[in-house]
């Protein structure tokens, strides 16, 4: 880098020697190539950490997904299994079905009526 080549280049010279502007602008390009060596460097490490961020993000969204769609399933399932105990029950009772529903209907109908 720069500034071992500036440390070892100032430690050769004496000290009272004088720096020319030629100097100066050597160390000016040195220091350029060495700011956009380290922007590149910036560049493709932000590069790699997007993919691997972007990765990981679309694997927890892909395990979110098939999470969420197996819940789904199961409460599907579930939501199948009462339905059909309460067919079975309206069909093994139907008359005391038909009253409980009138009831709740006729419970529903009075509340809606006094808001």
């Amino acid at each position: 880098m720069a500034t071992a080549k500036t440390a070892t280049a100032s430690a050769a010279k004496p000290a009272n020697d004088t720096v020319s502007a030629r100097d100066i602008e050597e160390n000016i390009e040195r220091i350029r190539g060495d700011i956009a060596s380290l922007a590149g460097s910036l560049k493709q490490y932000g590069s790699d950490k997007t993919g691997e961020y972007k990765s990981r993000a679309m694997a927890a969204g892909q395990d979110l997904s098939e999470k969420s769609q197996d819940a789904l399933d199961d409460l599907m399932t579930e939501l199948q299994a009462y339905e059909r105990a309460f067919v079975k029950e309206v069909r093994r009772r139907p008359l005391q079905s038909l009253g409980i529903a009138a009831g709740v209907g006729f419970l529903i109908a009075a509340l809606v009526r006094r808001k």
